[in-house]
């Protein structure tokens, strides 16, 4: 059993099931969370008998790097094998004042995007709190991170259990100590009430959208066709009150002659007018068989503009380890699923 997903009670719950003292975990979860110890037998202060007895018992495990890559602009992407012999995907983003890595919530992915290559992949399982934990671990033991995005594989919101585990972790003041102004948390936009549990942690919220309408959004995202804009926005909206966060990013893919039209950044100025939004339009990036090709630079600027116009708040994101397939939406592992 992996015991990176655990917080302090529950680590002490496990401990006394398996014949060891409150004391034990009290002692062991410093060296997991604070001090990042690889293995049971750095943990100087624990009894050496204990320490054999927890080998014996658990794991500490952020699973096995396979792949090390590392891209000309200095992203680096990692590929993991899981306990289970399952690969993940995570990526490491340095910026001149702020690093942030990418995790991912589960091998593969369910919702089937037409543009992401993950999806591709299909879906194998949900990912535990302790493998979510694993990758922000495997990158702190290299590098002072600041920011992480759940912007992996996987929809992170189908995952709610575990996703929540980790946030306690990651949030945590003695523990991990991010501020819930440094995670974000994207997603399709599920709606079976995680949106509402999610609020509670007052992280970040970024939504795939990718469309100003209900007819593009459907033929690139099935999710649309259960839970279109309609039914999606005055729900985002709840969550920014809940939550207390600024506003919510909507991510938005910009791909030629499919949804980067000057009328698609009307409709879209259009529907976001008024709402507490922040747009991310996104380039294309390649992978291996796609249908979809990036939109000019031109017309990703026509578009900006056309929001711009309209006093929408509006960024274009950079791609990052493009020449490594680390950017966004070009991730997969080889893992498949067992029929």
């Amino acid at each position: 059993m992996n015991i990176l997903g655990f917080s302090l009670p529950k680590l002490v719950e496990i401990f006394e099931q398996n014949g060891f003292s409150k004391l034990d975990a009290k002692r062991v979860f410093p060296w997991l969370h604070i001090k990042l110890a690889k293995t049971f037998d750095e943990m100087s202060d624990v009894p050496q008998k204990v320490r054999q007895e927890l080998k014996e018992k658990f794991s500490i495990s952020v699973g096995q790097c396979e792949i090390l890559q590392k891209s000309a602009d200095g992203t680096q992407k990692a590929l993991l094998k899981l306990e289970d012999g399952n690969l993940i995907e995570t990526v490491f983003i340095p910026e001149e004042k702020r690093n942030t890595i990418c995790v991912s919530s589960q091998v593969g992915c369910a919702m089937g995007c037409k543009f992401c290559h993950t999806g591709t992949q299909g879906f194998i399982r949900n990912l535990s709190a302790a493998e979510i934990m694993s990758q922000v671990i495997f990158w702190k033991r290299k590098f002072p991170i600041s920011n992480i995005v759940f912007m992996g594989m996987g929809e992170p919101l189908l995952n709610y259990e575990n996703l929540s585990a980790a946030l306690e972790l990651l949030l945590a003041e003695k523990v991990h100590n991010f501020s819930r102004t440094k995670i974000t948390v994207s997603t399709c936009g599920i709606l079976e009430g995680q949106l509402q549990q999610l609020a509670k942690f007052g992280v970040k919220l970024a939504v795939s959208l990718h469309a100003p309408n209900d007819n593009i959004r459907s033929q690139l995202m099935p999710i649309n066709r259960k839970y279109n804009i309609v039914a999606l926005l005055p729900i985002l909206k709840e969550y920014k009150k809940s939550s207390n966060t600024e506003y919510i990013t909507f991510e938005y893919l910009l791909l030629k002659d499919v949804n980067d039209s000057a009328e698609c950044a009307e409709e879209l100025a259009k529907i976001l007018k008024n709402f507490p939004a922040k747009v991310n339009l996104i380039p294309y990036n390649d992978w291996p068989d796609s249908k979809f090709h990036r939109s000019t630079q031109e017309i990703i600027d026509k578009f900006f503009s056309i929001l711009f116009k309209h006093k929408i708040r509006v960024t274009t994101r950079k791609a990052r380890g493009t020449d490594i397939l680390a950017a966004c939406g070009q991730l997969k592992s080889k893992s498949k699923r067992n029929n």
